[in-house]
């Protein structure tokens, strides 16, 4: 019988031939789909039949294109009497920490229609200058790394620039802009350009202030994606992060950062205050 494999080919090789099962708890689920379906005979279209789903999807699961849903494992999993192989892959691949996290996180943050965002101690990413990045770098040790680093942190921030690019949402705390990162010229840079993005009413950057005391956010930073229907979460941590696809803590999160939105200074009064802080710098450099 002629079996079909994932379109797609790359350097002769099809997308589907590519995925590594070691690589993630995902690549992992994506491997597994086609292995049990090749071994029982049966095409993308049967597959689709019995998870009511298109060809083309059950195709993207086995490229690891798309992630299958929770009630369609479930029907796979009792049509194949596998005894709840795939639904508990997934919930493994939801919670657990995967080797490749970074690239999926990436490719969530250049496809995101929204990102939300609370940081207790330095600027995210997305909003950091050159000089603040690269003296963050820096201080953490990364010496090797800067240049690097700061180039790939510069081309993750051109998806601010696209005309269908994300909704940004950033919530702070007032340390963020009294934290002498990089120095004062460093700083005035950076929280002069931090007041040029929210010129953009896509953007908003909302602090809290000192005098609120402890909040939701002091377990750590996080961030959170809408893309396409879909929402997705990180949490950041020492030596890395842990990209949450799992929707109860996904909501968790969102829920978290509304408490500290609703602590929050409103849009113009933190620009005042990042203001305020500019000419501290300024008078710093005088």
């Amino acid at each position: 019988m002629y079996l079909e494999t994932s379109e797609t080919p790359v350097g002769g090789m099809s997308a589907r031939e590519m995925i590594d099962p070691k690589a993630s708890m995902w690549s992992w689920m994506a491997f597994d789909l086609w292995f049990y379906r090749t071994q029982r005979g049966l095409s993308l279209a049967q597959v689709g039949l019995i998870v009511k789903a298109t060809r083309g999807t059950v195709s993207n699961w086995e490229a690891g294109r798309l992630k299958p849903k929770q009630d369609q494992l479930k029907l796979l999993d009792s049509a194949w009497s596998t005894g709840g192989h795939f639904e508990r892959l997934a919930w493994y691949a939801r919670t657990g920490h995967e080797p490749d996290w970074f690239r999926q996180f990436l490719q969530y943050e250049e496809a995101a229609s929204e990102i939300r965002a609370y940081h207790g101690k330095t600027v995210p990413v997305l909003l950091q200058t050159a000089g603040y990045s690269q003296a963050l770098l820096w201080a953490a040790g990364r010496n090797r790394e800067v240049e690097a680093e700061s180039r790939a942190r510069a081309k993750r921030q051109k998806i601010l620039q696209r005309e269908d690019g994300p909704y940004l949402w950033i919530l702070l705390d007032q340390e963020v802009l009294e934290l002498p990162v990089g120095g004062p010229q460093v700083m005035r840079e950076q929280l002069r350009q931090m007041i040029d993005v929210m010129k953009n009413p896509r953007f908003s950057v909302r602090v809290v202030t000192r005098e609120t005391g402890p909040h939701p956010g002091h377990d750590g930073s996080f961030q959170l994606y809408r893309v396409g229907d879909r929402r997705v979460a990180y949490a950041a941590a020492q030596i890395g992060g842990r990209l949450i696809e799992d929707t109860a803590e996904v909501s968790t999160l969102g829920i978290r950062f509304d408490q500290i939105g609703a602590l929050a200074l409103s849009r113009d009064a933190s620009i005042e205050l990042i203001q305020s802080a500019v000419r501290k710098f300024d008078d710093q450099l005088a």
